[in-house]
């Protein structure tokens, strides 16, 4: 099979493309943004198992096809005071290498591309990373969406299995 540089350019294209798509979402009537390479489906509110000694904005395991998945309450991970769940709650399942995770939010908006030069990325130091999920800010059509760090919201379930397995 004969692969050349044209082939080569356009997975690039592609791939940078699909880097550029994030799903916008709500919480507390902010717009927050996720990259889609990280999400795996947006799944109806379902019931959610507790689990003892968890963080309180860990609402506890859902079993989705066989695969126990923990999930977060986003309101309450952002120390926004949590509401009654209502039809347009939905659960984000994120996913990363092999660890997943559900993030409650209150509505999912839709999907829109942001270009790297529209993202104006926030710094902070490794310990910081843990405890600040946002990665950056854009702003399209005079509206701000923070944009999330997939990574710190991973590092929360591998977190909480390592506490679990200790």
């Amino acid at each position: 099979m004969n692969i050349n540089s044209e082939t080569i350019d356009s997975k690039e294209d592609l791939d940078s493309k699909i880097d550029d798509l994030y799903m916008i979402f709500v919480i507390d009537n902010k717009k927050y943004a996720l990259s889609s390479k990280y999400i795996l489906e947006i799944i109806e509110m379902m019931p959610v198992t507790k689990v003892p000694f968890l963080p309180n904005y860990m609402k506890g395991i859902i079993n989705l096809r066989s695969t126990i998945i923990p999930v977060m309450d986003a309101r309450m991970r952002f120390g926004i005071d949590p509401i009654d769940y209502d039809e347009r709650t939905c659960i984000i399942i994120i996913e990363k290498d092999t660890d997943k995770i559900g993030l409650i939010v209150d509505a999912v908006n839709e999907v829109i591309t942001i270009l790297p030069e529209r993202n104006m990325k926030m710094s902070s130091d490794k310990k910081e990373y843990k405890q600040n999920f946002i990665e950056g800010i854009s702003k399209i059509n005079d509206e701000i969406q923070l944009i999330l760090n997939c990574d710190s919201l991973i590092e929360i379930v591998e977190d909480i299995n390592n506490g679990i397995n200790q």
